[in-house]
């Protein structure tokens, strides 16, 4: 299938949403910076993703191959058990922006910068969202990711950048030799239509994360295990 890259989407970074992430009031003394920053964000950003439909051509035991390509795992196995579709994906906050925040060197303004490109990738992530509910129509939809689950190891991230060919030429996203992408700000993962509403995180028990999007269901993570 087409792989369809979205590379013009519209970001303005939302100032409350900003100063609610850095627990700050606009009456804050350092509002003039964090406003400065906001606006360079808003004129050089430019978040990215890009996805494809991909058909699931071989069901095995613990794996599935997906346009040829292979990837193993028990559990993301089980959940397309009863789906011939998956939505690979990577957004990404977009190099514009991870290139600026290198040249900041001041601790705090680093902190800020790092919380607006997050809100750069939640825009990225919401377009994909978006386009992809309007063009495929998948209903209910779940969601893994590579490395965030034992089950399903964070090196499979090679067989996903290989099913969505050419990542950094298309969005300017690489893959280092430990499986990392840059820039740092970047999600890849698998979208699947499902009756049951699917996180990597509710089968990760990591008490500790800022991006947790659902709390460890230890029923879930027996029934996996079983």
């Amino acid at each position: 299938m087409n792989i369809i890259v979205l590379d013009s989407i519209n970001f303005k970074v939302d100032i409350d949403k900003l100063l609610k992430k850095l627990h700050m009031d606009r009456d804050s003394e350092y509002i003039d910076n964090v406003l400065r920053l906001a606006q360079i964000a808003s004129e050089i950003g430019r978040p990215k993703a890009m996805y494809k439909e991909a058909i699931i051509d071989v069901k095995g035991k613990d794996y599935i191959v997906a346009d040829g390509v292979k990837f193993s795992s028990h559990i993301l196995r089980a959940n397309l058990d009863s789906v011939d579709r998956i939505f690979p994906y990577v957004c990404t906050c977009g190099r514009e922006l991870s290139e600026w925040a290198e040249s900041i060197d001041d601790m705090l303004e680093e902190y800020w910068v790092e919380r607006i490109m997050e809100m750069a990738l939640d825009r990225a992530v919401e377009a994909f969202e978006i386009h992809m509910e309007a063009n495929f129509k998948p209903g209910p939809i779940s969601n893994m990711n590579p490395g965030s689950i034992e089950d399903w190891p964070i090196s499979q991230q090679r067989e996903l950048f290989t099913l969505l060919g050419s990542p950094y030429e298309k969005i300017g996203v690489e893959l280092t030799d430990s499986y990392l992408m840059l820039p740092m700000k970047s999600v890849s993962g698998i979208r699947f239509s499902s009756d049951i509403d699917f996180i990597n995180c509710q089968l990760c028990t990591r008490e500790r994360c800022d991006r947790r999007r659902a709390e460890f269901d230890e029923y879930l993570y027996k029934r996996y295990k079983e």
